[in-house]
């Protein structure tokens, strides 16, 4: 067995924050960690550390820092991945409480991420997005995309001067061929009417769907109307929230069945170590001249908190720290959707450091 470095990970049980090690044996990268609670826990972070081992660990300081903020419980979709599991009963977020967040994020962050579950079923969505602007700061909204849709709710993101939308897609059968049109009519308004996009993510239940996504991203344009490249990113559920009792995915074998699928197309995989946030959790590749992230996050299992001291920062699990948007996401899942009390503080290591930078996840 040999010792790769120290770290800190979760208690799968109480969510506490545990010191870890990541070891390797057979070609086998595991976290080992213990909770005075519940035990010893052994688990695989990936089955091929080899792989991981080729990974060069860097984050992508091309992208000014992000702060990701929480402004609803509410969404008109029901997917069967959703880390958020949204409640459309709930009313939503206080404007106040989310000024504040805005108003008092730390200046370095200076681009606001507005997320949900789904942010643009907000009819005061357009008072967040002036708020963020009087704020100095630049407004991103991470969407489903079905509003998009709507011409002229892009002509309203328009005038609002929003910078990018983060456009959350996944396979059709998700919700049905219907609503994956109205997605996709709502990236073509992006496209014809100016509103750049940061990337198209694609959540897949299982590997038989990587055929038909990697065929429809084949289908888009390679660069927007100003020559930047359009980013793509495909990744399986974890264990968060709602999820489908599947095995748990991990990146060496997300990017082995993205690559098999593309060349059974004849397009070839070609890794890009350079151009992304290269780590345990996402690397990017290009196919066919399109830039693709390959990503799988972790969960509570197999979280390494080593690998998550970069943006984007986030607000979502309703705590007064900043940590990166997948520990939110997993810690979010325990103290809100399963009602778990909060036992300990985050490690200072992990929390928002102005000196720590990186690109989105």
């Amino acid at each position: 067995m040999k010792l790769l470095y120290e770290s800190h990970s979760l208690c799968p049980v109480c969510y506490r924050h545990l010191p870890s090690q990541i070891v390797t044996e057979d070609n086998v990268r595991y976290i080992e960690k213990e909770c005075a609670e519940h035990g010893p826990f052994r688990v695989i972070q990936d089955p091929d550390a080899e792989f991981c081992e080729r990974l060069e660990q860097t984050t992508n300081r091309m992208y000014n820092r992000i702060l990701m903020l929480e402004t609803t419980n509410r969404c008109q979709l029901d997917c069967p991945h959703c880390y958020h599991i949204p409640n459309n009963r709930d009313r939503d977020i206080d404007l106040a409480y989310i000024y504040n967040d805005i108003r008092t994020a730390p200046r370095e962050l200076e681009n606001i991420v507005l997320a949900g579950a789904e942010p643009t079923v907000r009819k005061d969505l357009f008072d967040i997005i002036d708020c963020v602007r009087q704020d100095g700061r630049k407004t991103m909204i991470l969407t489903n995309g079905v509003r998009l849709g709507e011409k002229k709710f892009v002509e309203n993101l328009l005038l609002y001067r929003v910078d990018q939308v983060l456009i959350g897609l996944n396979h059709w059968s998700y919700q049905g061929i219907d609503t994956h049109k109205r997605q996709l009519e709502g990236i073509k308004n992006c496209i014809d009417m100016g509103l750049r996009f940061h990337y198209i993510g694609y959540t897949v239940e299982s590997y038989e769907h990587l055929r038909d996504v990697l065929e429809e991203i084949n289908s888009f344009p390679y660069y927007n109307k100003k020559g930047k490249k359009y980013q793509f990113r495909i990744r399986l559920g974890s264990n968060i929230g709602r999820v489908p009792n599947e095995p748990t995915a991990y990146i060496s074998k997300n990017y082995k069945e993205i690559e098999k699928i593309s060349k059974s197309l004849g397009h070839e995989l070609i890794s890009a170590h350079d151009e992304g946030d290269d780590n345990m959790y996402h690397m990017m590749a290009y196919m066919n001249g399109h830039k693709i992230r390959i990503i799988q996050w972790p969960d509570a299992t197999n979280i390494d908190m080593q690998q998550l001291k970069h943006s984007p920062w986030a607000k979502f699990n309703r705590q007064g720290y900043l940590t990166n948007f997948v520990h939110q996401v997993i810690t979010r899942d325990a103290y809100v959707n399963k009602q778990l009390p909060v036992l300990d503080r985050v490690p200072e290591a992990y929390t928002y450091n102005e000196k720590n930078d990186g690109d989105i996840v």
